[in-house]
């Protein structure tokens, strides 16, 4: 079977050749079209500077019955292709449409086979009843590396969105768990030799500069090499034989796997990678922890790891709830609002700890029903801090 077949098209004769590459890497056979200015068209001298359509009424010349493509379309190349395909192709399947630079018809309704989703800056200020997402704080152009309007953060947002769009029209599934179980998870096993087990990791990651950011602690690395080398020395090494995950909730997206987890240990010996420079203090931790996986084309693009700093160093004994700035006890605060093991406790069994226990009002029975009544006094549980 031949791959998906994706057409890129603009109005300039050159694209950002990095989204295409990404696109490729999904398994998409990925061909750009420019669709130029009429008046930039030596066999017209039109002086309309509308994008001549000419390409678009051939686009689909060499497919056979039962094939089908899709079409990315940017600026007054979408503007076209949003008017060309709100009439039935043949064989398109989906149109994606990022800032185009005018919509002629926004109550435009589309051919009920074709997946559509268009990208908007808010500052367009158009209002289609079509999908589509617009993005604040940006300017058409967000998407593309190559331009100064480029946003990185927007653009990895409307990449997934796009993704998503393509692999529905496609009817495509990709097993991203699979992915993510073969680099190792969080990798926090014990690992007999360490090099073979970063070299294992990285094998599963994208070549062109994947990165892994704990964001608490600012740990990790950008690249190949900075990356294995974290991985060979600071990380595959300093987990504690005691280590322990466990796998509260998985959520799996369009290109993304985000798990919430439990992740404990006996601090027996150094983590640099969530505490840095701090000696062994041989106490217990139980932190939860939330990874958020990006992957591309079947490899690991990024991670991105969050967890409660503060709730670590105060089952290390590093921070003590109790030592208020004096400023802050002067009006009136009696402790710092962190608390220790109870977060990760909370996260396993709901119940298993009382909510609001920081909050004085609750426990002072400052609360009201939904009626309007006052609600009997709570008595305040003590918060150690310290689990």
């Amino acid at each position: 079977m031949s791959p998906p077949r994706v057409h890129v098209i603009s109005d300039d004769p050159e694209f950002d050749s990095e989204f295409i590459s990404h696109l490729q890497a999904e398994g998409f056979a990925t061909t750009y079209l420019a669709l130029l200015p009429i008046s930039n068209n030596n066999n017209n001298n039109n002086n309309n500077n509308n994008p001549d359509i000419t390409p678009l009424l051939h686009i689909a010349d060499d497919l056979e019955t039962g094939e089908s493509y899709a079409v990315i379309a940017f600026g007054a190349a979408a503007t076209a292709c949003l008017d060309f395909y709100s009439s039935a192709q043949p064989h398109c399947c989906a149109l994606v449409a990022y800032y185009p630079t005018a919509i002629a018809n926004p109550k435009v309704k589309f051919p009920p086979n074709l997946h559509t989703t268009t990208h908007l800056a808010a500052s367009q200020n158009f209002a289609p009843a079509f999908p589509s997402y617009t993005y604040e704080n940006v300017s058409p152009g967000f998407a593309e590396r190559d331009l100064e309007e480029y946003d990185r953060v927007p653009a990895s947002l409307a990449w997934t969105r796009t993704l998503g769009t393509l692999r529905a029209a496609f009817n495509i599934t990709v097993d991203l768990e699979r992915v993510w179980e073969e680099h190792g998870g969080l990798g926090l096993g014990s690992a007999a030799n360490r090099k073979d087990a970063a070299a294992t990791m990285m094998r599963t990651m994208v070549a062109d500069e994947p990165y892994v950011n704990h964001v608490p602690t600012l740990t990790g690395g950008i690249g190949q090499r900075d990356l294995f080398l974290f991985y060979r020395d600071h990380f595959m090494p300093s987990n504690p034989p005691s280590t322990a995950i466990k796998l509260v909730s998985r959520t799996v997206g369009v290109d993304r796997v985000v798990d919430e987890m439990v992740v404990s240990f006996e601090h027996t010996q150094a983590v640099p990678w969530m505490l840095p420079d701090v000696p062994p203090t041989g106490k217990k931790v139980s932190v939860a922890v939330v990874a958020i996986v990006c992957i591309r084309g079947g490899r690991l693009a990024h991670e991105h790891i969050y967890w409660d700093q503060a709730s670590v160093l105060v089952q290390l004994g590093l921070l003590d709830p109790r030592l208020v700035p004096k400023a802050m006890k002067e009006r009136g605060m009696e402790r710092l609002p962190v608390v220790g093991a109870e977060s990760a406790r909370k996260v396993l069994d709901e119940s298993s700890e009382p909510s609001n226990q920081l909050l004085s009002s609750w426990w002072e029975g400052d609360q009201q029903s939904e009626d309007g009544a006052r609600m009997p006094l709570r008595p305040k549980q003590a918060v150690t801090g310290t689990g």
